[in-house]
């Protein structure tokens, strides 16, 4: 090979590797790179925009699911408000219309002759929760844990006074009721969403549950005192045991109904 052949393919093989390595992007023209690069802007700002809507939208949509849900619960309150009142009413009348028949049974009663029977009755009434009563005893105040949320069992639940009532009784109380609710034989603690009934009255918070002790024996709170304890240990419970002088109202004796069967063989 002579000197000048081989001086050209040297040429020839520095120029395919010189054009090998050339940057492919500095063959793009500038107007072409940069209308690239603005195209992609756009469809940044259009991507993002579009995430902005959908945020929008959703802030809305919780917004305003939120005011329904207040205004509902605000119709729903002042429903329970005016009902309760109406209730409340209702019951004054009842609480007239006893104390008249009350009063009238006293005047058939109150010759002598009969006196072991008006005896007879005031047991009965008493042993019924038909009158008032009033004597030392003890009172429960129980309540929601400060940082109590819905749905959690944090919270005062109708099985927690049930439990409370019953201890109630096995320490020799003679009467029992419930933020002024009276406890008689036919008396349900119940709950109904997040309300607790008793006598089928929505209670409030802080729960107090009053007891009248038998005369001169006091109510033994043993097993009170274990089962408050329990319920601020495991659930935060705010509760409190005081000693002092009870009175308690007058419940309300409903007559029991039974179911009969029919001739046919279903109930009615």
């Amino acid at each position: 090979m002579t000197t000048s052949e081989s001086a050209g393919r040297t040429g020839v093989l520095e120029s395919f590797l010189a054009d090998a390595v050339v940057d492919d992007y500095a063959d793009v023209p500038v107007g072409e790179e940069r209308g690239g690069r603005f195209r992609g802007q756009w469809g940044a700002a259009l991507v993002l925009l579009a995430i902005g809507a959908l945020i929008a939208v959703a802030v809305i949509s919780t917004q305003a699911s939120d005011a329904q849900r207040a205004q509902t619960r605000e119709a729903l309150s002042a429903r329970v408000s005016t009902l309760t009142a109406s209730v409340s009413e209702l019951q004054g009348t009842v609480d007239a219309r006893t104390a008249e028949v009350d009063a009238l049974r006293d005047r058939v009663l109150s010759d002598g002759d009969i006196v072991s029977v008006q005896s007879q009755i005031d047991g009965l009434a008493a042993e019924a929760a038909a009158t008032a009563v009033a004597g030392a005893g003890v009172v429960v105040t129980v309540d929601d844990a400060a940082d109590a949320s819905a749905d959690s069992l944090d919270r005062v639940l109708d099985r927690d006074l049930q439990d409370i009532v019953n201890a109630l009784w096995r320490g020799g109380a003679v009467a029992v009721g419930v933020n002024d609710q009276r406890l008689t034989a036919t008396t349900a603690i119940r709950g109904a969403g997040e309300a607790i009934l008793v006598n089928y009255q929505p209670l409030t918070r802080p729960y107090r549950v009053s007891a009248v002790a038998a005369d001169g024996t006091p109510i033994d709170v043993t097993g009170v005192t274990s089962l408050l304890d329990s319920l601020s240990r495991d659930y935060g419970l705010v509760t409190d045991l005081a000693d002092g002088d009870v009175a308690l109202p007058a419940g309300e004796v409903r007559s029991p109904r039974f179911a009969e069967v029919s001739e046919g063989g279903s109930t009615p």
